[in-house]
């Protein structure tokens, strides 16, 4: 009995292990994600008057349009808002300083979802607190995925292209590489178009219940 506990927790940790190494790229964006995410919430505390008052005119007016806005015009907008950092990845991926560049995307994403938390704890308090993962979380959890994996594929082609550079011999599988990231590219597409039907469905579903003024 003994044995084969140990056998088990052997496995679960060989398993964990592997799982990590495979993965480590996308857990080291994840970690660059939740660092912009701190850094955002963070700069709310060195924001001015003046600022949190741009923002909270900003927020208002964009909510107020969720409301009044055909429910097309509140799908394209969530989904442009992912788009943008969609491209700038996938730009960056067709350039051999896409392995350096890539990871800030992450980065910045999560300053604008830290800053947008922060804005609404602290303008709002629990109620910014309850809106924000009803209404907004549900479409930013899976778009952030989707600028996590386009911004891994972005990272491993442009290794590719680096490598081919320094390796003639490999610019032979370069282009099934470039099918392979435009195919995968596409795969992404799909994930933000249904976080942007979530995000749809959460604004129809709970953004009723709150009501916000300057």
């Amino acid at each position: 009995m003994i044995d084969l506990k140990n056998s088990v927790k052997k496995v679960s940790r060989t398993n964990v292990k592997d799982f990590l190494i495979e993965n480590r790229l996308l857990i080291f964006l994840s970690i660059m994600l939740l660092i912009g995410i701190f850094f955002g919430s963070m700069l709310i505390n060195f924001s001015d008057d003046q600022l949190i008052k741009f923002i909270n005119t900003l927020f208002l007016s964009d909510f107020k349009e969720r409301l009044s806005k055909p429910l097309l015009d509140v799908f394209i907008a969530s989904m442009s808002s992912t788009f943008i950092f969609v491209l700038m990845a996938f730009f960056m991926g067709l350039s051999v300083w896409g392995v350096i560049l890539a990871p800030i995307i992450p980065f910045i994403r999560g300053i604008c979802v830290g800053l947008c938390e922060a804005y609404l704890y602290t303008t709002f308090g629990l109620k910014g607190v309850c809106f924000h993962f009803l209404v907004f979380l549900p479409g930013i959890f899976i778009s952030s995925i989707a600028v996590l994996l386009i911004t891994r594929e972005a990272i491993k082609i442009s290794n590719c292209f680096y490598l081919s550079l320094q390796n003639s011999n490999k610019i032979s599988s370069l282009s099934n590489n470039i099918k392979l990231y435009l195919i995968h590219s596409g795969s992404i597409t799909i994930i933000i178009f249904i976080s942007s039907v979530i995000d749809l469905l959460s604004n129809v579903l709970f953004s009723k219940f709150f009501y916000f003024n300057l």
